[in-house]
């Protein structure tokens, strides 16, 4: 046992084939129909069909080769398809998310955004994007200087002042990497950061995960209720049938027992 998984790739030949997408392909009874009717599987790789570049393809959706469209052509083609995931994207090819497993460019978990966790942590297969990271940036620090410092409530990003700019002119424009600082005079007054404690943290994380439990709990007792309640009903009727007999029953038996 231990010679036949010293042979076996190790667990960074492993992760280099993921990210690589050199991981070994493997094929069910059921790839045939995956790859016919919802065009599973397919390499990203595989040529344009030239057929469906001058207008038909005779072979339609049953074509091996790739047939783009001109959604594909947008900024959400740098993204797995999050029904792709699930196998339940209708578009196939005409969507214009990717349809590869990439872990680089998986969407962005819905749960950790509305929560601020996530109860899968690290093995979340889903992005998990620090809020701080989408602050906006302080127009105060980008100036030159901010009155508070670490506690400004926005982000501070240090850039290397652009020699050019501060001559005069920059022949890179708005695409200069380094700051072109300005100096405005309408500009906000900077806010202090709000802090909060760990333990208000970890208070209020509790109280949204018993609600997400609660809810569930809802839900589930929905999904029961309907069934439930129709058995209810029907037992009710049957219950007062039970309940006449059983009413009788118990008046004769106070007969016979007045009569003995």
């Amino acid at each position: 046992m231990t010679a036949v998984l010293s042979q076996g790739p190790g667990p960074k030949d492993l992760s280099r084939q993921i990210l690589e997408h050199q991981a070994p392909q493997y094929t069910f009874t059921f790839t045939p129909f995956l790859v016919q009717t919802y065009r599973h599987g397919l390499s990203p790789n595989r040529p344009t069909c030239k057929a469906y570049l001058q207008g038909h393809c005779p072979l339609g959706s049953a074509c091996p080769d790739k047939h783009p469209s001109t959604n594909n052509q947008s900024n959400f083609s740098n993204m797995v398809c999050k029904h792709w995931l699930r196998a339940l994207c209708k578009k196939g090819e005409s969507c214009e998310f990717l349809h590869e497993y990439n872990l680089r460019k998986m969407p962005e978990c819905n749960f950790f955004v509305r929560n601020g966790y996530c109860s899968n942590g690290d093995e979340c297969l889903y992005l998990h994007i620090d809020p701080s990271s989408k602050l906006p940036p302080c127009p105060h620090y980008e100036k030159g200087f901010c009155p508070l410092g670490p506690n400004c409530s926005k982000k501070h990003v240090r850039k290397t002042l652009c020699e050019f700019y501060l001559a005069g002119f920059c022949p890179d424009g708005k695409h200069c990497r380094k700051a072109h600082p300005r100096w405005p005079t309408d500009l906000p007054k900077p806010t202090i950061k709000v802090e909060r404690d760990p333990e208000e943290v970890a208070e209020e994380q509790r109280l949204l995960r018993e609600n997400a439990e609660r809810e569930h709990e809802r839900e589930h007792e929905k999904s029961g209720g309907g069934e439930g309640g129709g058995r209810g009903r029907g037992r009710w009727h049957g219950g007062g049938g039970y309940g006449r007999g059983r009413g009788q029953g118990d008046q004769r038996r106070q007969r016979g027992r007045g009569h003995y």
